[in-house]
Formats: C-alpha cells, structure tokens, sequence
C-alpha cells in the first residue's frame, strides 16, 4: 500500500486492484489449509461508488470538504462489508475433513486447531473480516501509533458487521475514531 491511499482510493481502477488485492490474499491461513476466494469486480466497483459516495455525504452533511481519515475509513468498512466482494470461499482440504490430528512433522497440534479455528472463522466472517481488515489497516497506516486489536476484538466487529446489513458510515467512523485514541 502506499502513503496516501485515501486519495487514491478514489480512483476506481486503483480501489478495484488494491482492495482485489486484500480480498484474494489468504496468506494468513497458514501452511495447513488452502483456501481459493472468488471476488467480484462488479461488486467492488459498486463498493468503490459507495465509498465515494460515503465521502461526499461527509463533505456536504459536515460541511468539512474534506472528510478526516477516520470518516473515510467508515464510508470505506460500510462500503465493503454492505456490498460484500466475496462470492465463494473454498477450502482445500474441507474443513470438515481436516484433522488436526495427522499434521506434517513440525507442526503442533494447537498450531493445527488455530489454522483450522481461522479457517472456520473466515468460512463465516470472510466479507465482514476481510472488509474491517482493510479498512483498519488503511485507518492505521495515518495514525503514529495505531491501535493494537485483539483477536476477541474482530470476532466481535464481525458479529456486528454480520448482523446488521445497514449500518451507517457514522456509527464505523466513531469506531475507528475510538480505536485509535
């Protein structure tokens, strides 16, 4: 990513490429599953004209003309977690078939229920995770000191993304704003 994402991500091919990007990795997995993600362009240049269309609602409701990083990276997480880019999420082996118990030599057993405890998170959380990802790591990338986030943190903003289809960008941008001071 670069210094000034904000402003770039303001270019559709530039936010298609670069959130694309985020939403296919799945490097944090770990060596013990492989998980192939289907994105939809089409649904992240939806997202994209709902992230600018989120920043212009702050610039003319607020009368700031130009919208801090936190109010972005809300219109940013409610663009991408509304939308949802991510049509299908496989996992090789299954994760019902994956046994934690026959794991290659090196690999412990609690190093093999973490990947596969992940695993099954994402399989349910994968466009709320992968979308507050994002977003926070955008946010962080404009504070001296960014917030640390605990695992129990994200499962619980994934619950909340997950259980409301209507959030509105003031109620994430407060989020963000809270988290990092």
């Amino acid at each position: 990513m670069v210094d000034n994402i904000l402003r770039q991500l303001e270019d559709e091919e530039f936010f298609v490429q670069q959130v694309g990007a985020h939403y296919r990795s799945t490097d944090d997995y770990g060596d013990l599953l492989s998980c192939e993600v289907t994105v939809e362009e089409e649904r992240l240049k939806w997202a994209h004209q709902d992230y600018l269309q989120g920043v212009r609602e702050f610039s003319i409701r607020l009368d700031s003309g130009d919208p801090d990083h936190y109010k972005r990276c809300g219109a940013l997480l409610r663009a991408l977690y509304k939308i949802k880019p991510i049509v299908s999420v496989n996992f090789d082996p299954a994760l019902e078939e994956f046994d934690t118990l026959f794991t290659p030599i090196g690999v412990s057993n609690a190093d093999a229920e973490y990947q596969l405890s992940l695993g099954r998170f994402y399989d349910v959380y994968h466009n709320e995770m992968t979308a507050f990802s994002f977003a926070y790591n955008v946010c962080c990338m404009y504070e001296n000191e960014p917030a640390q986030i605990s695992d129990a943190y994200i499962h619980t903003m994934c619950t909340y993304l997950s259980s409301s289809d209507n959030l509105s960008a003031d109620s994430l941008y407060m989020i963000f704003k809270s988290l990092m001071h």
